[in-house]
């Protein structure tokens, strides 16, 4: 047995209508072998013969995992013909080998009986419904030419963004035969650093990489920048991390309206701050939820949600940017289902509501009256911006790094003063006074 070479799409092969197969001999024996040591060589669960170049009507199928109801044993389907399907459609999460890395919700129905022979040419009848049978149907699109981005309709998207929060979302949106991105709208550039360079948004970097149309505005709400959307005339607008409020006019703009991509389990943390207000706040979980944006802040009807815990040492920063993954898949999973009608949104309750607001540099102030845990909380929530730091001669000195021992003690880990670099606290103790705080 070898391992097969396995096209790839667009490899025009991949849409040739595959020959009935009328002689069962050693060659043809040969082929069923080498498929599937390919298909299991491949961590996949089916494969059809004209994903390794042969144009028969051959599939083989195999899912064998302990406990899961969804296994089936080797299954080789030549020559098969569809009898029968079920009305009952679900939406589920499918692969290729022809695809590398792409996941798409496809609806396939649940059940289904075709005809075929096995590998020795004798008649026989399967009928399957769950894992097996989208396999089953999956791998006979193949033999009719028939890939699974054709049951996909492309809709027509715009992305609305800035901060890091949406850099996954935008790669996976670019990459998603889902979407078709017509655009990326953010902010212009701004000076940055001591220099005051002008500086692209994180967004604008990450669109151009992508090779993507950028289109960058002062404020979304100008004249120029509202005709400018509406002549992309978007069918859905993706907004993650703006920093902008958007007009009426534009959240009725698209067909499937405003996805906003927010990180918090709405309707708790609405506003501008919400993954540094559950750090200070101490929670032990957070969340992203996707809503359909109205003219409220943060208050739309939530399509999604997910939870996901804090760590007990873990950053603002760090879990922004695993919010930033989780959101973006997230996005992926719901669009599809939202555009077959599927998902049936929950208002938000506001009596549950909770509001955020901006911090500024002097946030991270410390007075010496916090308590080891607030200061725990105020290290973690403020990295990398603005920072927390006491004064000592007038001079700054930032705690860059701590945590709490076994005895909720608060253990210094690292610092920076004023006009010098970052060096571990045993470090700076050689020359200076501890840094104290309440208990």
């Amino acid at each position: 047995m070898k391992k097969l070479e396995i096209l790839t799409d667009p490899n025009p092969i991949l849409r040739e209508e595959a020959r009935a197969v009328d002689i069962f001999d050693g060659q043809f024996q040969a082929l069923v072998d080498d498929m599937v040591f390919t298909m299991r060589s491949s961590n996949g669960i089916g494969l059809a013969a004209s994903q390794v170049g042969a144009i028969k009507q051959i599939i083989v199928a195999e899912y064998e995992e302990e406990e899961d109801n969804d296994s089936f044993p080797l299954k080789v389907i030549v020559n098969p013909k569809i009898e029968k399907v079920s009305d009952e459609q679900i939406f589920l999460a499918e692969g290729c080998l022809s695809f590398p890395g792409k996941e798409l919700y496809i609806k396939r129905p649940q059940e289904i009986e075709i005809s075929a022979l096995d590998r020795w040419g004798k008649p026989i009848k399967i009928k399957s419904d769950g894992l097996l049978a989208r396999v089953i149907e999956h791998e006979i699109d193949h033999l009719s030419g028939v890939l699974m981005i054709d049951h996909i309709r492309p809709v027509r998207t715009v992305f609305i963004g800035s901060g890091t929060l949406g850099v996954p979302a935008l790669e996976i949106i670019s990459d998603n035969p889902q979407f078709s991105l017509s655009a990326v709208i953010t902010g212009s550039d701004r000076p940055a650093g001591r220099d005051k360079i002008l500086t692209p948004t994180i967004i604008a970097e990450s669109a151009e990489r992508l090779k993507m149309k950028v289109l960058k505005i002062d404020s979304i709400k100008d004249r120029k920048a509202i005709e400018k959307i509406k002549s992309l005339e978007p069918e859905l607008i993706v907004l993650a991390d703006f920093g902008q409020k958007i007009s009426e006019e534009i959240i009725n703009l698209p067909k499937f309206g405003i996805l906003n991509i927010h990180p918090s389990l709405l309707p708790k943390y609405r506003g501008p701050s919400p993954v540094v207000s559950a750090i200070l706040a101490g929670e032990k979980k957070t969340g992203v939820s996707i809503i359909r944006i109205n003219s409220e802040i943060d208050a739309g009807d939530i399509l999604a949600q997910i939870e996901v815990k804090i760590g007990s040492r873990e950053t603002a920063e760090k879990l922004k940017n695993r919010l930033a993954n989780f959101g973006a898949d997230l996005l992926a999973e719901v669009v599809p289902y939202m555009i077959a009608g599927e998902i049936t949104p929950i208002k938000q309750n506001p009596n549950l509501a909770s509001a955020t607001k901006i911090f500024d540099k002097s946030s991270g102030k410390l007075s010496s009256n916090e308590s080891s845990a607030e200061v725990d909380r105020m290290v973690r929530a403020f990295s990398p911006w603005p920072g927390v730091y006491t004064t000592r001669n007038d001079k700054r000195i930032f705690i860059t790094a701590a945590h709490l021992d076994r005895q909720k003690k608060l253990i210094i880990d690292s610092v920076k003063p004023e006009g010098k670099r970052e060096m571990r606290y045993s470090e700076y103790l050689a020359g200076n006074q501890p840094l104290t705080f309440g208990e």
